[in-house]
């Protein structure tokens, strides 16, 4: 039997069932999540923040449908954990056969160029420098799932700034970004 709950995440309010039970505490329903980019991302997005939702979660992840060209992960990082990036056709069940995108990733202090252009995993071991991530060509649409084995979504730039992500319109995160408002990024290996 369960108990009503009521959560919010930046301005979304939803009703869920609680689950009762010993073990209860390792469910959540709280992984539904604003778009950012409506644009490039049509929302919702599906997102578990982690820690932050169930406090003994050593992961975080989400995935997002991308429609457009977008340049995503604009600074070279790195993260305290093993991540994962997943690289799927849009085309729901069968996210193999119908990739039609080339996406340009760079890995290693040397910014080694990668283009994604199949289905693909990219596993990043904790601490690899990578990024920029940028979806150059997205004719049909693109799944992008990403799996960060830490507790939050956290990085720290080459520049040694610290950076953490707890989902859209928390802790001063934008709910929306205007793309009119950001400046054409080129890596500067990218410039074609």
């Amino acid at each position: 039997m369960g108990a009503e709950i009521t959560w919010q995440i930046g301005s979304v309010i939803g009703v869920s069932k609680l689950y009762q039970g010993k073990y209860a505490k390792f469910f959540t329903t709280d992984i539904k999540e604003d778009t950012m980019l409506p644009d490039v991302i049509p929302g919702p997005s599906f997102g578990f923040r982690g820690s932050r939702i169930i406090p003994e979660a050593k992961a975080n992840f989400g995935w997002n449908v991308i429609t457009k060209p977008y340049f995503l992960d604009r600074v070279t990082h790195v993260h305290a954990g093993d991540e994962y990036l997943c690289f799927l056709s849009g085309n729901v069940p069968d996210c193999f056969s119908n990739f039609d995108a080339e996406c340009d990733i760079y890995l290693g202090k040397e910014q080694e160029l990668y283009t994604i252009k199949e289905p693909t995993i990219v596993y990043i071991p904790k601490g690899l420098l990578h990024c920029p991530l940028e979806f150059r060509i997205v004719k049909k649409p693109l799944l992008f799932v990403m799996i960060l084995l830490t507790p939050s979504f956290a990085l720290t730039d080459i520049d040694g700034n610290q950076v953490s992500f707890d989902g859209p319109g928390i802790d001063g995160a934008p709910k929306t970004i205007d793309l009119s408002k950001l400046g054409l990024v080129k890596h500067k290996k990218s410039a074609k």
